[in-house]
């Protein structure tokens, strides 16, 4: 049991130093009251040119609740397309997921609207989107098992976290860039098969 949770969290490591990331950034702002100026996102009057914040923000989070859940939902996500994608691919994949869910935000959104602005969960839908095109393209590879934990706290984030306007448009776009960055990969072959298979494979050889 224990050598299996050290091979989950060192497989799973990507999601792990992000939400440890997410600790710090979130006890800084509870203390700085400028802070959303600073790396949080709205409208494209708000950003004031700083659009760096597309990106910053995805690290942003305004309540207790919101980093628990969001850090969970990244765990249990990482944990799932991970066996796809391996560690680079998969901070790629949140990181440009998250940011692409921001832009078309922050065009559409009205000045002073939401103006919390931030949040990893555009991230954490592209992981899920990009996660379904690999499993519709290499699930027979290796079968996800209905009950899995992980699996289960993804479904249940997916259908409850959509809970107010912002959230939906920003999951939305999240998705969308999702499915369209890990259509890129495995049609250009940056995705190939299961990581888990590959490294199964290069054991037994």
């Amino acid at each position: 049991m224990k050598i299996k949770a050290t091979a989950w969290a060192r497989n799973n490591l990507t999601a792990i130093i992000l939400v440890a990331l997410f600790i710090p950034i979130f006890i800084w702002t509870q203390n700085q009251d400028d802070a959303v100026k600073i790396i949080g996102t709205t409208s494209i009057e708000y950003l004031n040119n700083e659009f760096y914040r597309w990106f910053t923000c995805i690290f942003f989070h305004y309540s207790y609740d919101h980093i628990i859940f969001n850090s969970l939902a990244l765990i249990c996500s990482g944990s799932l397309i991970n066996q796809y994608t391996g560690k680079i691919r998969t901070a790629i994949i949140f990181l440009l997921g998250g940011a692409l869910a921001e832009i078309p935000f922050s065009i559409i959104v009205k000045y002073g609207e939401a103006h919390y602005g931030g949040g990893s969960s555009g991230g954490i839908y592209a992981l899920i989107a990009a996660f379904i095109v690999c499993w519709l393209r290499f699930g027979q590879e290796k079968k996800i098992k209905w009950y899995r934990p992980d699996l289960i706290v993804t479904v249940l984030f997916f259908i409850l976290a959509n809970d107010n306007e912002s959230s939906f448009l920003t999951h939305s776009f999240g998705f969308t860039a999702g499915i369209i960055i890990g259509t890129v990969m495995v049609i250009s072959g940056l995705i190939k098969k299961s990581v888990e298979l590959e490294e199964d494979a290069l054991r037994r050889c």
